[in-house]
């Protein structure tokens, strides 16, 4: 993989390049390396395969500048696998090629005050052996396999889920004084089981962390196992509202799919928040942050890909919109100063990519802390229903609404008098409701918080569960069930 030192040659070559062309007043440039070691397990019982696929390790690296040039239009380009001076000048032609004008473009970033953190990063990640990439891929799997024989099922499985080692390096440097680079590394494991005797039996974990020998993938797998073993004898409910229990991954979910609290959104009109910050959006007893330095988080990172350092945004406090996610375009472009560019990344399928321009991007966003525990939960509304997994999380009535539709999968269960009495059947239920509604409506908040991904997703939510009163249920698929 491709050095930090040698990234940080060419965005230095490369401002050298830019200052001496004619008629460039700022520029921007931008050097990244990424690799993803992918190993996707495909276990079914009844069709012989070696239940791991070929182990695949995905690399790219090049350059990209971006320049203001005198007559204030602002150019892109960029060089893929090069990490030289012609790779410079090729960037820097398509630059001038590509200019548009930006009236509301004022500058590009300038040193923010304070030391910038030092990179959280594991070697073994980053020189990985592929003989332990490969091991913790069958873990992964034998740890569903060993839950599963130990509750004597052999047969009619279907397990399938991934591996993922990610290891990133950038540097960028810029006409304005900005000079940084960062590194990091990801280890993810994610697992579902299927029981075949009837598809609806499904269980879905995963683990996630910084470092190689600190990714339990066993664990993903034992609990995937045990998920999908508790939705045996699952029973069906009626349309209505329900007192729910929204468990991480599901909480993950709503906030991926309409939090939209970046200014990018703000500004298009595509977010259920635009006009109402310092207004009430939700309980007292919510609190939201985005927080680019919590440790051992696999969003964490040092600086953004502006060069600029991350930090911690207060967006909901107590119930309160306080904030909005930026970058350096937007946060100048409204003039707010609580806007901080902590936020201006270039992501897109693991890793900081050289061939975008910065947008606006959730690291790590944590949900606060509770007074309950898990059960303790279930207790407090008595009677409703535990929604492990949602998919399907739509806007209804447009992106500016807060109206929202979702299809309640897997991990669900109907709650009795406080306690887990069934399964619910997947698929034959789904959320319509409103997320203000939602978040105003809130019960309690567990204590445990836990990193929780969602599928396609990059930045990672910490979150607690949610209890939540009055959620509309509609039934669905009735003639299936």
């Amino acid at each position: 993989m491709i050095g930090l030192n040698e990234l940080k040659a060419i965005a230095e070559d490369g401002c050298s390049f830019l200052e001496k062309q004619h008629k460039v007043k700022e520029f921007e440039v931008f050097a990244s390396a990424n690799r993803m070691n992918v190993l996707r397990i495909v276990f079914a019982s009844n069709v012989p395969n070696n239940a791991l696929e070929e182990p695949k390790s995905l690399e790219n690296f090049g350059l990209s500048v971006r320049v203001l040039f005198d007559d204030k239009k602002i150019g892109f380009g960029k060089a893929d696998a090069e990490l030289s001076k012609k790779g410079i000048a090729l960037a820097f032609e398509k630059a001038q090629k590509n200019v548009v004008l930006d009236n509301d473009f004022q500058s590009f970033a300038e040193p923010a005050k304070g030391k910038q953190k030092k990179p959280v990063f594991d070697k073994k990640i980053m020189e990985l052996d592929e003989e332990k990439a490969i091991q913790s891929a069958y873990d992964c799997l034998g740890g569903a396999i060993s839950e599963l024989e130990r509750k004597k099922i052999g047969g009619h499985l279907n397990i399938t889920g991934e591996i993922d080692y990610i290891a990133e390096r950038m540097a960028v440097k810029n006409s304005n004084g900005i000079n940084a680079s960062d590194q990091g590394t990801i280890a993810l494991a994610t697992l579902t089981t299927i029981l075949e005797q009837r598809p609806d039996l499904s269980g879905m974990w995963f683990d996630s962390s910084t470092k190689l020998e600190k990714l339990d993938a066993a664990k993903a797998g034992k609990t995937s196992a045990q998920k999908a073993l508790d939705m045996q004898s699952p029973q069906k409910i009626d349309s209505g509202e329900y007192s729910v229990v929204f468990g991480r991954v599901a909480v993950a979910e709503l906030l991926y799919s309409r939090f939209d609290v970046g200014l990018n959104a703000i500004d298009l009109n595509a977010s259920p928040y635009i006009n109402r910050l310092d207004s009430m959006v939700a309980s007292e007893k919510l609190s939201i942050a985005d927080d680019g330095a919590f440790e051992g988080a696999i969003g964490t990172k040092t600086v953004t890909d502006e060069g600029l350092p991350t930090g911690k945004t207060k967006i909901v406090e107590k119930g309160k919109l306080v904030n909005f996610l930026a970058n350096d375009y937007y946060a100048k472009k409204f003039g707010d100063k609580r806007f901080s560019a902590r936020n201006g990344f270039r992501t897109g399928g693991g890793g900081r990519h050289h061939d975008s321009r910065p947008s606006i991007s959730a690291t790590n966003l944590v949900v606060s802390k509770g007074e309950f525990s898990d059960e303790e939960l279930l207790k407090e509304i008595k009677n409703g229903v535990y929604i492990g997994r949602i998919w399907y999380t739509y806007p209804v009535n447009g992106l500016a609404s807060a109206d929202f539709t979702s299809t309640v999968r897997g991990d669900s269960y109907i709650i009795e008098n406080g306690k887990i009495k069934s399964a619910l059947v997947p698929n034959t239920v789904r959320v319509n409701e409103n997320l203000d509604r939602v978040f105003q409506n809130i019960l309690g908040i567990s204590k445990k918080q836990q990193a929780t991904l969602a599928w396609g997703q990059e930045a990672v939510v910490i979150t607690p569960e949610i209890a939540v009163k009055g959620v509309r249920l509609e039934r669905i698929a009735k003639d299936i069930y």
